[in-house]
């Protein structure tokens, strides 16, 4: 296992691309792994303490990591572990993998994720298993557990995966959503806009728009791009 550390409080933005895959190299090529803190190229080791036990595909983090971006992007399997904050981007592009994070997340959580398993703890911002824009899909597969509270633009245009908020989210959840599952125990704001496909479930209050058709026990829609989602209440 690689256990990483910031060295201090990072006052800019540090870009580092760290996925588990990192873990099976040796400590040399960890210590020398190129990142970026604001318009510097720096070595992990310059930023961050460094301990490796073992050739497993699992990484800890340890102390805040709000400001650090990418953690996750494009992993293909192992398990990240937070005992902290993160930055924006964490799990985006995943392929396989787990990710836990202790503390909260911030915007662009498993963007177009397409498999594994993100967990956070806390909360999440906004554009959770969203699209990148001017991209066509959104998160494809894999699912995402908030157990506190999300921001705006959850699962836009989703096409596939699930994503469950233990708490109460903010607007246009499931934005030209396409196809998977959002699921929310608690409230939120408007729901479904251009919405082609997939399901939303919503235990607490919601606006919904009045382009959706009330079925039996649910709503169908969005009606203005002859969708076929659905929105039901979570009993």
């Amino acid at each position: 296992m690689l256990v990483l550390r910031p060295k201090t409080k990072f006052d800019i933005s540090v870009e580092a691309e760290i996925t588990p895959e990192l873990a099976t190299k040796n400590l040399k090529e960890i210590e020398n792994f190129q990142i970026y803190c604001g318009n510097r190229t720096l070595k992990l080791k310059d930023l961050f303490e460094i301990s490796k036990q073992g050739d497993e595909k699992k990484i800890l983090l340890e102390g805040d990591f709000s400001k650090v971006k990418y953690i996750g992007f494009g992993m293909d399997g192992g398990e990240i572990i937070v005992k902290g904050n993160v930055g924006t981007h964490c799990g985006a592009l995943m392929k396989n993998g787990k990710i836990v994070i202790e503390g909260n997340a911030d915007d662009w959580l498993g963007a177009e994720m397409k498999g594994g398993e993100i967990i956070v703890k806390g909360n999440a911002a906004n554009l959770v298993g969203s699209a990148y824009y001017g991209d066509l899909a959104g998160m494809s597969g894999g699912k995402i557990l908030i157990e506190g509270n999300a921001g705006n633009y959850i699962g836009d245009k989703m096409t596939g995966g699930i994503i469950e908020i233990k708490g109460d989210a903010g607007d246009f959840i499931g934005t030209e959503m396409r196809g998977g599952q959002i699921i929310i125990h608690g409230s939120c704001g408007f729901v479904g806009s251009d919405m082609r496909g997939g399901e939303i479930i919503i235990k607490g209050n919601f606006e919904l728009l009045p382009s959706f058709v009330e079925k039996e026990g649910f709503w169908i829609g969005d009606v203005n791009v002859k969708g076929e989602g659905k929105i039901k209440k979570l009993q």
